[in-house]
């Protein structure tokens, strides 16, 4: 055993020396950014229960973290596209993730929560555009593949923070535990921040020039102008109007309806958010040869007919499982659209591009759970996986109205 071990690890460890440095050193920024993203989750149901906080109290202030959100992503995309500097604005991204978590495990009172969650969203937010832009000038023909590859980082941060979230809170309370986790961050900015620099002559050699704020404002109106950019930033929206409100009550009924320990918690949230990890680069890597449309159609579908599924069959030894493939088809969705975006968009916005869809993922996000809390309190929680399962199947027919390619016209920069 010990033996087949240590051939796996030697393979892994082969394949990230063939890997180019410059996506590793994005990959493993994004899983240190979304780590934190993925401790909130987690935590929920004990600041619920420590603050006296409804169904509905939790909702507003998971809609108001995804609200303010949506103000953080606007000067993102300006920022990213007229200044450039990737390597200080993702330093700057990594740098701020951390801070607001520590200062939630501060918060005495709702208020003072509702104060730091507005904060909770610069780093990742900074992170987005900064990041997604330099990709798809980097790999223009593998587009849904690099991204896809970025998101799978994403992923793999927010899916081992729960397991360990989890397992702390069986032995600490969850402000110390907010405390603690804050530290690692601290270490893995200076590490990361190395390894930019060492990638840093990559990342010119895809630079470019950079707008001024005359041109980025003109491309800007390009881009608003052309309908399908926006209805596929809406089709973006629904998908995590579904996210928003999964992840947030999905923990409070797992642990206050079926009575499931810290660990256990951690567990599942795990498991159901390493499925979506495995989906991220196969949608990506499907969607560049077979097209972005099949694959989010699929996707869509399935998972609005299994969101039904909870909560019609109630199958509690087959819950965890029928969980863990509605997140494999949810995540899927992710870098298909983030692809398709770029296929449609002016090259000279592709931060503002990038921050323009998580900015109405943002903003669609922010309704989602405050409607949720309003339902679990008035008729329980497995009915807000009714209104879930609504919104992303509503989804589906936008996805017709969208075309796979861009015209000339609309793809040309500003010159």
């Amino acid at each position: 055993m010990e033996g087949f071990l240590f051939k796996i690890g030697g393979s892994f460890l082969r394949w990230l020396r063939k890997i180019d440095p410059t996506l590793l050193s994005l990959v493993i920024g994004h899983g240190f950014t979304d780590w934190y993203a993925g401790t909130l989750f987690v935590i929920l149901p004990y600041v619920a229960k420590d603050m006296g906080l409804t169904y509905s109290q939790v909702g507003i202030l998971m809609g108001w973290n995804s609200f303010s959100s949506f103000f953080v992503n606007l000067p993102g995309g300006f920022i990213v596209d007229t200044v450039g500097q990737t390597r200080l604005l993702l330093g700057m991204a990594l740098a701020l993730t951390g801070l607001p978590y520590l200062l939630l495990g501060f918060s005495v009172n709702y208020l003072m929560a509702m104060i730091v969650v507005t904060f909770t969203g610069i780093g990742a937010n900074l992170w987005h555009p900064a990041a997604f832009s330099f990709l798809a000038k980097r790999y223009p023909e593998r587009k849904g593949f690099a991204m896809a590859v970025h998101i799978l980082g994403g992923n793999l941060g927010i899916t081992l923070s729960p397991l360990a979230l989890g397992f702390a809170l069986t032995f600490l309370a969850w402000r110390h535990v907010l405390i603690l986790n804050f530290l690692p961050g601290v270490i893995m900015t200076v590490v990361l921040w190395r390894l930019l620099a060492r990638a840093g002559t990559v990342m010119t050699e895809t630079k470019g020039k950079q707008l001024s704020v005359r041109e980025y404002g003109a491309a800007v109106k390009t881009m608003f102008r052309n309908r399908h950019i926006l209805l596929l930033c809406i089709l973006a929206g629904m998908r995590s109007m579904t996210q928003s409100g999964l992840f947030t009550f999905l923990p409070l009924y797992l642990v206050h309806d079926l009575k499931y320990s810290p660990a256990l918690l951690g567990i599942y949230l795990a498991v159901i958010r390493g499925t979506g990890t495995l989906a991220s680069p196969i949608a990506g890597k499907i969607s560049d040869t077979r097209g972005r449309r099949p694959v989010l159609t699929m996707g869509l579908t399935v998972t609005s007919l299994l969101l039904v599924a909870l909560v019609v069959l109630k199958l509690d030894f087959l819950f965890i499982g029928l969980l863990a493939i509605l997140c494999f088809f949810l995540f899927s969705l992710s870098p298909v659209m983030l692809a398709w975006m770029m296929d449609l968009a002016p090259r000279n916005v592709g931060g503002t591009t990038v921050s323009a869809i998580f900015g109405i993922q943002s903003l669609f996000a922010s309704i989602a759970p405050p409607v949720c809390g309003l339902i679990a309190d008035h008729y329980g929680l497995l009915y807000t996986f009714y209104f879930l399962a609504a919104t992303i199947f509503a989804a589906n027919f936008l996805v017709y109205l969208i075309p796979e390619k861009a015209s000339q016209e609309e793809v040309v920069a500003v010159r």
